[in-house]
Parts: C-alpha cells; structure tokens; sequence
C-alpha cells in the first residue's frame, strides 16, 4: 500500500475499486473496508485526526483524541512549510465560558479561547490555546454531520479565530508560555519538517 500523487494505492488485493471517491475492497468476511484518501485539506473544514499522530507525538499536553472521534478545525496552511495548524473542539461550554468571562472582568482579551456556533447551532469551544501543526498523512477524514461536510461559515468566527490564532502562535514562537498545560508544538513543528525533508 503506497501514495501515488494523492492516492493510496493497494497491490495485489482482489476487487478492489474505486466508488464515489472511496476504495472498495470485498474480500474481507467480516466487513467491507473503505479508505477515503485525501485530496485537498479545505480551510475553515473540520477533521478527525488519527491516533497515530498522538503514538508519534507523545506530548503529554496534547488533547486527548478520543479514540479518534474528536474534531479538529483546519484554521491555515503555513504556506512556507506545508503544515497545517489544527484546533481542537471541546463541548464543555460553561466551563471555559468561566475562564473567558473572568478576563472580561479583569479588562483582559482572552486569546486563547473562542466559543462559536456551527451551523446545526450548536455551540462549540476553539481550544486554541491548544493549536498543534500536522501533516495530511494523520488525517483521519474529514468530520461530517448527516453526512455533510462541517464547515465553519460565520466569517466574523473566522476573522476572530485566526487573529487569536496569529497572536497566539507568535506568543510561543517569542518563546512566551501562555499556561502550563501548554503544548510542546515547536517540536512537534520540528520534528513534522524533519520528517516531510527526510520523505522528500
């Protein structure tokens, strides 16, 4: 099994094609396996991510993936590198609603967070202050509600989001720790551009 240009190849499995932009392949007893590979990461699109980022990258800080069921938001490519910068969700609304309206009182901006409503109008937490660079191959797919891609479309969210996101990411690269649960995503940067040179 390799990539070719994009596409993930299998060689010599029987009856195995492509249907609908997913690999079908019947020989299994117990199931049908579908892979969906790929193509093009769209921004501002939600995706599941695979465990075996969080196997290759074990930092303690890193949200916990959820058996691979927790949405990540695609919020930019970094042009230079390639990587792309991912947010992780949270559903516990009242509890960083808290931690935001207490830097509210203390006239404080609260870089770290933001809270937006999908467009099924259910309110999720950006938990940017835990935005981590990754590469396509540990993508899972893409995250889909009723079959639908989830997208968000509120360009007010977006604008805000990726303000917060500039100024949290040039923080860290300033060297500033903006928590203690905070993330070693500097190597795990490194490490991803050690690894797409060494693939080259």
């Amino acid at each position: 099994m390799r990539y070719i240009n994009g596409w993930l190849e299998s060689l010599p499995l029987t009856n195995m094609r492509y249907i609908n932009g997913w690999l079908e392949n019947k020989p299994l007893e117990r199931g049908v396996l579908y892979i969906k590979v790929i193509n093009n990461m769209k921004v501002h699109s939600f995706y599941l991510i695979s465990d075996k980022f969080f196997i290759d990258f074990p930092d303690p800080y890193l949200k916990g993936n959820k058996r691979e069921t927790r949405p990540h938001y695609y919020c930019l490519q970094d042009n230079k590198t390639g990587l792309y910068w991912m947010i992780p969700l949270s559903s516990k609304i009242d509890k960083f609603k808290k931690i935001m309206d207490n830097q509210a009182r203390n006239n404080k901006p609260c870089d770290i967070l933001h809270i937006a409503k999908s467009r099924t109008g259910k309110e999720s937490v950006f938990l940017i202050q835990d935005i981590f660079p990754i590469t396509r191959e540990y993508i899972l797919k893409e995250y889909t509600v009723n079959n639908a891609a989830f997208t968000l479309k509120n360009e007010n969210d977006i604008k805000d989001i990726n303000k917060k996101v500039t100024k949290v990411l040039g923080l860290i690269r300033r060297g500033i720790k903006l928590m203690k649960t905070q993330p070693d995503i500097l190597s795990i940067e490194k490490a991803l551009l050690e690894k797409l040179k060494q693939n080259k």
